[in-house]
């Protein structure tokens, strides 16, 4: 229910980058979670996540998320 009033939300921006935009948000949702889960540990992190270390290293400066 919450994602459909987001997208809702979202959608009505027209600004032509809602996947992207969706995308985004999600990667950096289940990031932070993950990162919480692995109690900050990047290693363990990535290999849930199922990618490469420094991808995720990357990915967390990229979307400044504190660990």
């Amino acid at each position: 229910e919450k994602l459909n009033k987001y997208l809702s939300q979202l959608s009505k921006l027209e600004n032509g980058n809602l996947y992207e935009n969706i995308i985004t948000e999600v990667e950096k949702a289940l990031i932070n979670i993950i990162m919480k889960e692995a109690k900050g540990n990047q290693l363990k992190a990535s290999k849930i996540l199922g990618i490469n270390r420094n991808t995720l290293r990357a990915k967390i400066s990229q979307y400044k998320i504190n660990i």
